[in-house]
């Protein structure tokens, strides 16, 4: 697996990391509804800064005039998601989709997959397609998706399986790599 590296630490990225190093430190705590949108808001911008430390073939981006971040089935989040309408990841406004059938996100670059999807059919879909996979369905490295969020003594981690990223044909960054609570595969 390739991995992204910066001759040069531009501000930009610094700053990147140090975001996610604080995300991983934040613990979700607090009243039920006000931990749940805590968890959402970190969750956000995980996926916001997994954009940005994920590089995709350059065939994949070339053509695009916008970065596609889309759900597929149910999220819990979507409001929070709609935050990141705008903003912009590899020179590319994000736009936020959301799609209720897998064969719908196959021109996504990023796709959340909601809990109630059938996990299967959605990882056959998407096999080999330049598609960042993140979910929060208990073993979804194991089966195939990319980045698995996980809930740990109410702190927001995650997991990466790097040889679905790879298959996929996106680099991930060492640094964000690093941060994984458990990378499986090759490195």
């Amino acid at each position: 697996m390739r991995i992204f590296r910066h001759s040069i630490f531009s501000g930009e990225l610094i700053a990147a990391t140090a975001a996610l190093l604080m995300l991983l430190c934040a613990p979700v705590t607090g009243k039920a509804d006000e931990a749940q949108q805590t968890e959402y808001r970190i969750k956000t911008a995980f996926l916001y800064n997994f954009s940005r430390f994920v590089v995709w073939p350059e065939s994949a981006m070339r053509e695009r005039s916008e970065f596609s971040l889309c759900t597929l089935g149910e999220t819990l989040f979507e409001e929070q998601l709609d935050t990141l309408a705008g903003k912009t990841v590899h020179n590319k406004a994000i736009v936020v989709k959301r799609h209720s059938q897998p064969q719908q996100v196959l021109d996504c670059q990023l796709v959340f997959i909601g809990e109630q999807q059938d996990l299967t059919e959605t990882l056959r879909t998407l096999q080999k397609q330049p598609v960042l996979t993140v979910s929060n369905i208990a073993g979804f490295t194991k089966k195939g998706g990319i980045i698995q969020f996980q809930l740990i003594e109410n702190k927001v981690r995650f997991r990466i399986n790097a040889d679905a990223a790879s298959s996929a044909g996106l680099t991930i960054s060492s640094k964000l790599l690093s941060l994984a609570i458990d990378v499986t595969g090759s490195r």
